[in-house]
């Protein structure tokens, strides 16, 4: 009875949102926005993701809108192997482990004048072994007749953290997040803009993950596998440099973008990003995508832990995340406006801002691990 019982929850979870944003229509047409995407994510691991959305924009008064957004998604990750063991629970690890994520996110954005916008945000991420509460400010201001945008965000995100026994229990510990980030966006030209951000992130409480479990050599030479044991404190910096360019001669659009991070766990990481997408029709959009990422370790990463006293209270890890590697990622993608169909006929006005849209990277690392990812997605907007 488990198979088709699968099968029902992930076409309920398909078309919940697209049921919601059918009721909804007819109450607020005209008022906003609304818009729903259907997403598909699958990789050569055979790790699964379905992911459903609604988001609707309505205006209240002349400066004040209403935000909500709805997403819910089902994760499958594959039994535990020597190169898929990962983050997951031990219990019943010859089998696929599944689960469902709802998550749901209400916000006010008020203008002030021509030039001021702030916007705060309430949201709320909850599945079987990990909730979490955050709230988002946002202050917004254009200058120099709009050619130039300034916004700040600061987010607070108190986040429990389980994991499932043996016995089929959870055990709760907490995660708080503090978040500061500024961003300039600034218009270089008619066809040119230049993005630079930075953020600064506060971590506390369990920054480990409680599935992932290291192997050390005792001071007898045996093995003994014990949990993962991260620092409890961690402080993250990051900036963000972005350019993009649009060509009107050939009908395309050229991104250019570098990222530097550290954080005082000596993880240090750049990431270079280009990414092209043309005009094949008036309708069709195709993309290509380059992006390459290197690392350094965390200072108590190790190849192999060897002590004793790394069993008990010295810092150890198995998080490919902390160890210092590169990686490459190769991207295609299709995109195909809808508004192709809204044309033949007034019955299909609603597809104008719709697309459908198919992607495909390619991702290796020198950790000896590559991944051929498929996204699909289909977007409707009103």
């Amino acid at each position: 009875m488990k198979r088709p019982r699968k099968y029902i929850k992930r076409t309920a979870l398909v078309l919940l949102p697209l049921f919601a944003l059918w009721c909804v229509v007819p109450l607020f047409a005209g008022d906003g926005e609304m818009g729903f995407t259907n997403y598909f994510f699958s990789d050569s691991q055979t790790n699964k993701v379905i992911t459903s959305s609604f988001n609707m924009a309505r205006k209240l008064l002349e400066q004040t809108s209403f935000l909500i957004d709805i997403e819910l998604d089902h994760v499958t990750v594959p039994p535990i192997t020597g190169t898929t063991g990962a983050s997951r629970p031990q219990r019943e690890g010859n089998q696929p482990f599944e689960k469902s994520r709802g998550q749901v996110i209400l916000g006010l954005e008020q203008g002030v004048g021509e030039n001021w916008t702030f916007g705060a945000n309430i949201y709320r991420s909850q599945e079987v072994d990990y909730v979490s509460s955050a709230a988002v400010a946002t202050l917004s201001v254009d200058m120099f007749r709009k050619n130039t945008t300034l916004t700040l965000r600061g987010q607070f995100n108190s986040d429990k953290v389980g994991k499932i026994l043996e016995s089929g229990d959870i055990t709760w510990q907490d995660k708080r997040v503090l978040t500061g980030a500024v961003d300039l966006t600034q218009v270089l030209g008619p066809t040119t803009v230049l993005d630079l951000a930075y953020d600064v992130v506060s971590l506390k409480g369990l920054l480990s993950d409680p599935y992932l479990q290291v192997n050390v050599i005792d001071d007898q030479g045996g093995t003994v596998l014990v949990d993962e044991l991260h620092p409890s404190k961690r402080l993250r910096n990051a900036g963000t440099a972005r350019l993009t360019q649009f060509i009107p001669s050939v009908r395309a659009s050229l991104f250019a973008s570098y990222r530097y991070y550290g954080d005082n766990w000596s993880v240090h990481s750049n990431t270079y990003e280009m990414k092209l997408n043309k005009y094949v029709t008036n309708d069709l959009v195709f993309g290509l995508d380059y992006r390459f990422y290197s690392q350094t370790g965390a200072y108590f990463y190790r190849d192999t832990y060897v002590g004793s006293e790394f069993t008990t209270d010295l810092f150890r890890t198995v998080d490919y995340k902390l160890t210092p590697f590169s990686s490459n990622n190769f991207g295609l993608s299709l995109t195909f406006m809808l508004r192709a169909l809204s044309r033949q006929g007034s019955d299909f006005e609603f597809l104008e801002n719709s697309s459908l849209e198919l992607y495909y990277f390619r991702y290796f690392n020198t950790l000896d691990f590559s991944a051929d990812i498929v996204q699909f997605a289909i977007k409707f907007s009103i």
